[in-house]
């Protein structure tokens, strides 16, 4: 067990608590006192209230004795800060998480350190990328160095998998499985005998080229994006923006603040630039809405986010993605018709997670604001289930091994597979199984 050392509590801060806390012994440093009463009551941590780039503080917290230290306040400066001190305390891991572009010039300092700076702005481009290259799917993960896809597919009306027993469609050759499914907000692990309805959706997870057969299952219409309208010129709409451009795309970018606008403009040759409000129809039908594939709403107000996508549906465009930080939101945008959407503070607590490699995990990701987990496994000489036939293996009801990489090739395990040493297992798992799934697979 490592001790962890986590600066800050709010969502991130939070999210990573609890989801360490499980496996780890965890220390808090926060200076609002709700927050800290919070946790005391509700998580196995030690809570201690203050700032956390204070010297004073962070000995009462015994920072040398931290194996890894997570800065993640809503503020860059006491993040960045927090690091040095922590680097100085001589802790061996410690993460940064930033929002604004300028503490990237911090990258010289620290190369030769310990100290990794998780940008989000950075992960969220990344993020979007993935999602505009498959935009039939309101979300798209990368797992087993990005050999296996993870997609989120809506069941419509109409597509021939409703109210058909899930094992009639395993396929053949077998490059895919149906690992998760979401219904009125629960996930759940779908079994041979469920049967799929209309408005649920379903977490598929195979290898890229079995698109075709989920094509078909779902009447997917897959169609290239060319042009895409930004809203929001702030670090996250700029660097998206500058990503989608040097990938060939045409980027159109709406921003309501002048001197964002002209700064934007500026430092986004070949993309156009429209000063205005992305809540104004009028100024979205400028930017040409009507005859673009995609918008992307990233301002930092998760209502005008909101407000944008919808009336960029309403003008013809079907591909909308918000970015939001309101965690209630997540109900209310798949109500209103907005299944494509990111969570700034989920993306940079998985961006976290998985710059961790805790406890023989190679890979985190937590969907649905954590109702749900993938997490990745590296089978060695001294894990649990080696040689044992998964029908025996005694697995949590609620968790599945979706996938199995030997010697670079995807296995989907049946009752009869067997685990090698060597072979990466890739996990959907809901929170309450996680500590019971990693009893039995970590080394």
């Amino acid at each position: 067990m490592r001790r962890i050392l986590i600066i800050g509590l709010g969502q991130v801060g939070n999210f990573l608590s609890k989801e360490l806390s499980k496996s780890q012994e965890v220390v808090v440093i926060e200076n609002d006192a709700e927050l800290i009463a919070k946790a005391k009551e509700t998580q196995d941590v030690l809570a201690i209230e203050g700032s956390g780039d204070d010297p004073a503080v962070l000995r009462q917290a015994e920072i040398e004795k931290a194996d890894i230290v997570l800065a993640v306040t809503g503020d860059d400066r006491t993040n960045i800060l927090a690091s040095f001190i922590a680097h100085a305390s001589g802790v061996k891991k410690i993460v940064a998480a930033v929002k604004n572009a300028k503490y990237a010039e911090y990258e010289g300092v620290i190369q030769n350190s310990n100290i990794s700076v998780i940008s989000s702005s950075s992960i969220i481009s990344e993020k979007i990328s993935a999602l505009i290259s498959a935009p039939f799917a309101g979300r798209v993960e990368f797992f087993a160095s990005g050999q296996i896809e993870l997609l989120k597919l809506r069941v419509d009306e109409g597509v021939p998998i409703i109210n058909e027993k899930l094992r009639n469609f395993v396929s053949s050759p077998r490059n895919w499985t149906f690992v998760g499914l979401q219904r009125e907000h629960r996930i759940t692990i779908p079994r041979g005998d469920t049967e799929l309805r209309p408005g649920d959706f379903v977490f598929a997870l195979g290898v890229p080229s079995a698109l075709e057969k989920l094509k078909k299952l779902f009447n997917l219409k897959i169609q290239k994006v060319h042009s895409v309208i930004i809203v929001g010129g702030g670090r996250v709409g700029c660097k998206v923006a500058s990503t989608l451009h040097a990938n060939g795309l045409s980027v159109r970018l709406i921003e309501n603040d002048s001197e964002k606008a002209r700064a934007a403009a500026e430092e986004l040759v070949g993309a156009m630039v429209f000063e205005g409000d992305g809540t104004n129809l009028e100024i979205l039908k400028e930017a040409g809405v009507e005859k673009s594939d995609y918008l992307l709403a990233l301002t930092g107000d998760d209502e005008n986010n909101v407000l944008s996508a919808l009336l960029a549906k309403n003008l013809g465009i079907d591909r909308c993605t918000v970015l939001y930080s309101n965690p209630d939101y997540v109900e209310v945008l798949e109500a209103i018709g907005i299944d494509r959407a990111i969570s700034v503070n989920m993306a940079v607590a998985n961006g976290i997670l998985n710059s961790l490699h805790l406890g023989g995990e190679a890979n985190v990701s937590l969907l649905y604001e954590g109702a749900g987990e993938i997490l990745e496994f590296d089978v060695t000489e001294h894990t649990k289930i080696l040689g044992i036939p998964l029908s025996e293996c005694k697995m949590p009801h609620d968790s599945v091994i979706g996938v199995c990489i030997r010697d670079g090739k995807p296995i989907f395990p049946g009752g009869d597979f067997v685990a090698q040493v060597g072979d990466r297992l890739v996990v959907f798992s809901l929170p309450t199984a996680v500590q019971k799934v990693e009893e039995i697979l970590v080394s």
